[in-house]
């Protein structure tokens, strides 16, 4: 039995990236350090878009955004496209333009996942040398195809990269940073590195290792060298004992040179790692011998001592155990970090925190350098106990924030509500857009009479200028209206992450409040004096300021708290010591 079928022909779909409409748009193009092609030149690139643009003129340009000197294959220091991302989810961006694929990223990952959330929400690439347009489906292979031989041929470069450093380490060549205490690394005429050596700083580097071969400890040298006046620009926060240990185990100083220190074993990742054992590494005994600081014998010795003084496989292991509070407690006097204080008891241990100024260098005073300059040195802060900060947190979240759940939710809506109420710029924009598409207009008129032979090249040269800086004039203000409009909305997204955080700590138990959700909620703790604590913590936007008691000993220790406004507490704040000098030295 035959059949008549009447067939329904598709209706026939524009592209909404047809570049014969008015889109938002903006081009992505990316050079590395390595980079020799000149045609492919971060400057090459933008003056590339800038042309594509002016012969779009129905197009808004949303910008050119340019990373330089960065690798293809990591989005991590990408900072001018990761801004470009966020500005297409934002909702400011039609489409984007760059040239090739690898000029996007070579890692075939990164960019599936990145095309496929940008599509997501309406917003596809135009890769214009390639010619893809992530919105036509039939490209998607093409685009896949591509992506992969964008990263292997990023793979063989990098591969191509470590087997010529590798080479040139076998030869002395010095990688890595190129300047260090004690020592310029130079190239002759010949383009030859040498290892030139600074006086006043080898002085140093001798008496350092002399010091602690005679039997000195690193933290009294430090202490040495700070009342000596001797100051460096290397090591920015002054002589410590980290800063004496990394000069002692530096090879440099006794003409040696290793190199392969650190390695990469991912090179899509670009993540770096110490080197156990992993990678081949390269010694090279007195490579430069004539610019050795310290003699072998001195080195030697050096380096028996430390190895005598290294600390055990077990005790390594109990330092690397952090607590929930490590890195997150500020003392309100100097600024300096709090750490770990632990005192050994009969039952259990004493743990408290000390601010690293008062533990290093005890109370605030005034010393008199060598070179007779009169500073000061130490902090008057007083130790907090581990036990007040974690009952602290317990109470905040339980006798604070549980109790009056529904006020601090009603006020983070309140905000957000504040946040979201249209803003005033709407109408400025609509109108700065106009003139921009009229100041876009008349550039590309006067552009084409001049082309034309209507504009003669003088009036050309007269106008175009003063069209050129009135059209970017009107195009930073609108960025400006824009980014506050961006601005608001950013705010409202922390706020209801705030939200979210906030309603699922209320549903937590009693066992659930541990030292893992401590470490995970806590942000910041700075510890004033008169028992003043305040709190930065991860849900809730206000600091939390309180003032604690305690009372007892052992397992009768207590510690109430008392919850304060923040007007309450720059009151005490102000009647509060300060740092004054207790004593000379």
């Amino acid at each position: 039995m035959e059949y008549k079928v009447e067939v329904t022909e598709p209706i026939e779909t524009t592209l909404k990236t047809d570049e014969n409409k008015p889109h938002r748009v903006c081009a992505y193009c990316r050079v590395s350090t390595d980079e020799t092609d000149q045609k492919n030149s971060l400057k090459a690139q933008k003056e590339f878009f800038e042309r594509y643009f002016k012969t779009h003129p129905h197009w808004t340009n949303v910008g050119i955004f340019a990373d330089e000197g960065l690798s293809g294959t990591s989005l991590e220091k990408r900072d001018a496209f990761n801004r470009m991302i966020f500005e297409a989810k934002r909702g400011n961006v039609d489409f984007i333009l760059t040239k090739e694929v690898s000029r996007f990223s070579r890692n075939v990952r990164d960019i599936m996942q990145i095309v496929e959330d940008l599509e997501n929400i309406g917003v596809y690439v135009w890769f214009l040398s390639d010619d893809i347009n992530t919105e036509r489906v039939e490209d998607r292979s093409k685009l896949t195809n591509l992506a992969n031989i964008a990263e292997q041929e990023s793979i063989r470069t990098s591969n191509r990269v470590r087997w010529g450093h590798q080479q040139r380490m076998q030869q002395g060549v010095v990688f890595g940073r190129k300047e260090m205490y004690g020592y310029n690394i130079v190239k002759d005429d010949f383009g030859i590195q040498h290892f030139e050596i600074i006086p006043e700083e080898a002085e140093v580097i001798k008496n350092i290792f002399e010091w602690f071969a005679s039997g000195e400890g690193t933290h009294r040298i430090a202490r040495r060298l700070e009342q000596q006046g001797i100051t460096t620009k290397r090591y920015k926060n002054g002589w410590s004992t980290t800063v004496i240990l990394r000069i002692l185990r530096n090879e440099k100083y006794v003409g040696d040179l290793i190199q392969g220190k650190t390695y990469t074993p991912k090179p899509l990742k670009h993540k770096k790692k110490y080197n156990h054992g992993e990678s081949r590494k390269y010694t090279i005994r007195d490579h430069h011998k004539e610019s050795a600081i310290i003699s072998r014998e001195l080195w030697d010795k050096v380096q028996k001592i430390l190895e005598e003084k290294a600390p055990s496989e077990e005790i390594k292991a109990k330092h690397s155990n952090r607590y929930w509070t490590s890195g997150k407690i500020y003392c309100g006097l100097c600024g300096q970090r709090y750490v770990s204080y632990v005192k050994k008891q009969k039952n259990t241990p004493y743990r408290a925190w000390v601010c690293f100024e008062n533990h290093q260098r005890g109370n605030y005073k005034q010393i008199t350098l060598d070179t007779g300059v009169t500073t000061t040195v130490g902090c008057n802060a007083l130790r907090v106990n581990d036990r007040v900060l974690k009952i602290a947190v317990h109470d905040i979240v339980t006798e604070y924030i549980i109790p009056h759940k529904e006020t601090i939710l009603a006020e983070m809506r309140k905000e957000i509500a504040e946040l979201s109420k249209p803003q005033d710029h709407t109408r400025k924009i609509a109108s700065l857009e106009k003139q921009i598409e009229q100041a876009q207009q008349k550039i590309n008129k006067l552009t084409q009479g001049w082309m034309d032979g209507i504009v003669p090249e003088n009036a050309y040269k007269m106008n175009i200028g003063t069209a050129n800086a009135h059209y970017e004039e009107l195009q930073a203000e609108l960025r400006k209206l824009q980014a506050e409009n961006n601005s608001a909305s950013a705010e409202v997204e922390i706020y209801e992450e705030y939200i979210e955080q906030l309603q699922s700590i209320l549903s937590l138990t009693d066992d659930e409040l541990n030292d893992a959700f401590y470490e995970r909620v806590t942000k910041q703790i700075f510890v004033y004096p008169l028992n003043l604590l305040e709190f930065r913590l991860s849900f809730i936007p206000m600091p939390i300021y309180m003032q604690y008691m305690t009372s007892g000993r052992g397992k009768d220790y207590k510690a109430e708290f008392t919850i304060l406004s923040k007007e309450q507490f720059a009151e005490l704040l102000e009647k509060a010591p300060k740092n004054e000098i207790t004593e000379t030295e």
